[in-house]
């Protein structure tokens, strides 16, 4: 294997002369760009045994005296910052609400999405009447419709971390990533597995104060992420190794020692079966009663590439909430996945396509580093169908990197590894369409930010708004109006940048990232006003410094609200400060209304510290180090343990999403809910929630 171009078995390649950015002047060029690599459409195996013939195969070749090439044992928690990185994007799962009824929008506000109408799962949820809160492992169901809110009950969900909702109508979907061992184990005899399994919980809220578990769904592989369309959910999920073999390993640390381990190893995948390889489910009632079991894949609807890629399996899920929990449909391709983006008729997983060492001239650069994307059906109300796979240039950044219009799918990438660009590494946006079972790319856009790496990217209709960063913030305009000839229209060099973009009106994007210095280094949070109106001439209107930290927004969009009927918009922030006692971190969340004529005015800010104080003890020792707190008082003697730790900080309360209900603005944290005044942001009053 020589190169990705190489590698792909259906080498469909495009030589394209696409219009160009170049950072250094700004203006586009005529350039014959690279061939880009697609990947073919992966081809389904006819018969389990086709399956299990394969993977062996492709074992045989790969096997060791430690396993598997790649394989770090049977403990495998590297998909836990996956996870907790890559956990969705919030939205409002509730069902269409009657006339009588508040309206989204209107009344009270929804979970940031990246697309209208496609719903994805958040820590809190609300109808207008209830809010549903995630904290502390427990479903708090709160009552919102006088006039201070009332905790209606918890529900604890058990161990897992990452735990979000969807909520429809009377059911609520809790998604959970898990290591092995928290639930019991897939299959009997296989306790010795640690690998990591995701589970579904089915939540009957039908009488709030006594929400029931109806069935727990118990999965191989990581929860990566899931939307939700008109009540049908796709759960997209992934498993990176075997999740039936427990590898042998050298008993000694001789030749010999490893020669026997690695007879034993092929033995091992001589005799394994698909159980050994293939995802598994278990299917549980309320009373832990086991209602289904089995393989979650059906070999027919099981798709692998041409050439091998590895042992990791994707699967998306089907779970329609009104027929209730459980494995009704289910795809899967043999490949890995990262980021998930859909649209209301196609759901895509795009993975990055790591090359080997030997293939790298310049690891920081080289274009064997590659993006290949899956794309699935979800028109469908029962069923989740694979449709065909593209590949692209360079890494994404996020879910906001991929975007479907007019048939079209528009991918955001940066050349290079994701760890960091190098000096010649550049941007580009690859406009891919359908052709038959492949993605093909049709137009395509590049020079952006030459030195830099994408920090953040909003397409919306036929443009495209692409920030790159390394000393200084270029805001590219992208013309996507003719997907075979894309070209950028417009650019803004400004200081700093922006990691999260939001239209708050005709031709006005919202900014939130970090302001810097010329060289680059970052001074803390900051919130931009552009006026992208004119494609030729965006320019930043106003700006607006939140503090020397940082914001959960620019890693995590559903940390954003953003208020349509008033103009009111919450960042929570982070800000460290250096005092002479020592280091202090406050946090809570900062107000502003963004005006239409082009300013940025705050309102105030909240907070959840002082609502939520930390216990401490009567009294502390003084430690050695220390000076004296108090006159007379030496090292090593007692002193009230305030005057020792005044700056100790609960992480807890740390705000993590707001959202408007009627003339009540919330602040939800892991230690409870704050209602202040919309308008003033007045405290009206506290609910801690219970520990």
């Amino acid at each position: 294997m020589h190169g990705m171009r190489r590698r792909v078995g259906l080498a469909l390649t495009a030589a394209l002369v696409l219009g160009a950015c170049s950072a250094s002047d700004g203006g586009p060029e005529e350039v014959t760009l690279p061939d880009v690599a697609l990947a073919a459409a992966l081809r389904p195996f006819d018969a389990c045994d086709d399956l299990l013939e394969h993977v062996r195969r492709e074992a045989l070749e790969r096997v060791g005296p430690y396993g598997l090439e790649g394989s770090y044992g049977p403990l495998m928690f590297e998909d836990r910052a996956m996870a907790e990185a890559n956990l969705g994007a919030g939205g409002d799962g509730d069902a269409a609400p009657a006339a009588s009824a508040p309206q989204a929008g209107t009344d009270y506000s929804t979970t940031n999405v990246q697309v209208e109408g496609v719903d994805e799962p958040d820590v809190v949820k609300t109808d207008g009447r209830r809010v549903l809160a995630v904290a502390g492992g427990k479903l708090h169901v709160v009552d919102v419709t006088g006039s201070d809110p009332r905790l209606v009950s918890s529900l604890e969900l058990g161990e897992g971390w990452g735990h979000e909702i969807f909520w429809d109508g009377d059911r609520v979907l809790v998604l959970v990533t898990a290591d092995g061992g928290v639930r019991p184990a897939l299959r009997s005899g296989d306790a010795w597995f640690g690998g990591t399994q995701s589970v579904l919980t089915e939540v009957d809220l039908s009488d709030p104060a006594s929400p029931r578990v109806l069935r727990r769904l118990a999965l191989d592989g990581a929860y990566l992420s899931a939307r939700l369309v008109d009540g049908v959910a796709r759960v997209v999920l992934r498993a990176d190794q075997p999740v039936g073999i427990e590898w042998a390993y050298p008993e000694g640390s001789g030749i010999l020692a490893e020669r026997r381990a690695e007879e034993e190893n092929r033995r091992l995948i001589e005799e394994s079966t698909l159980e050994d390889w293939m995802p598994y489910f278990v299917l549980e009632g309320a009373n832990g009663s086991e209602e289904g079991a089995g393989l979650l894949l059906d070999c027919e609807r099981t798709h692998h590439p041409e050439e091998f890629s590895g042992f990791g399996v994707l699967t998306v899920v089907t779970v329609d909430l009104d027929a209730g929990l459980g494995v009704t449909d289910s795809v899967g391709v043999l490949a890995g996945g990262e980021t998930v983006y859909a649209s209301a008729e196609n759901l895509y997983v795009a993975t990055n396509r790591w090359p080997e060492a030997e293939e790298l001239e310049d690891p920081q650069t080289d274009e064997g580093f590659t993006t290949q994307v899956h794309r699935f059906d979800i028109t469908a109300a029962a069923a989740t169908d694979y449709v065909g796979s593209g590949e692209v240039r360079g890494h994404l950044l996020n879910q906001f990197s991929m975007d479907e219009h007019d048939g079209h799918l528009r991918v955001a990438t940066t050349d290079g590894a994701p760890w960091g660009a190098g000096d010649a590494s550049e941007s580009f946006v690859t406009v891919l369409a359908r052709q038959g079972d492949a993605l093909v790319p049709v137009g395509q856009v590049g020079g952006l930010g030459r030195g830099e790496q994408i920090h953040s990217v909003r397409f919306m209709g036929d443009r495209g708004y692409v920030v790159t960063f390394r000393q200084t913030d270029p805001l590219y305009v992208v013309d996507l109006s003719e997907p075979s000839g894309p070209r950028v229209t417009g650019e803004l060099k400004i200081l700093g940048y922006s990691a999260y973009l939001h239209p708050v009106g005709d031709g006005l994007l919202l900014g939130v990232g970090q302001d810097a210095t010329e060289e680059g280094r970052r001074l803390g949070t900051q919130v931009s006003l552009f006026d992208v109106s004119d494609a030729a001439a965006p320019v930043r209107l106003a700006q607006v410094g939140l503090g020397s930290g940082s914001s959960e927004v620019e890693w995590d969009h559903r940390a954003f609200l953003y208020w349509a009927p008033t103009g009111l918009t919450v960042v929570p922030v982070e800000e460290w400060a250096v005092l002479e006692q020592g280091e202090q971190l406050s946090t809570g969340a900062v107000a502003f209304t963004v005006d239409p004529a082009g300013t940025i005015a705050e309102l105030g800010r909240v907070t959840h510290q002082r609502l939520a104080p930390i216990p401490r003890p009567d009294r502390a020792v003084v430690p050695p180090e220390a000076s004296p707190q108090e006159e007379g008082v030496e090292p090593g003697q007692s002193q009230p343990a305030a005057e020792i730790m005044p700056y100790d900080y609960d992480w807890g309360t740390q705000i993590r999403r707001s959202l408007v209900v009627g003339e009540l603005l919330f602040t939800m944290s892991e230690r409870g809910l704050l209602a202040s005044d919309l308008g003033s942001l007045a405290e009206r009053a506290w609910l801690p929630f219970p520990a």
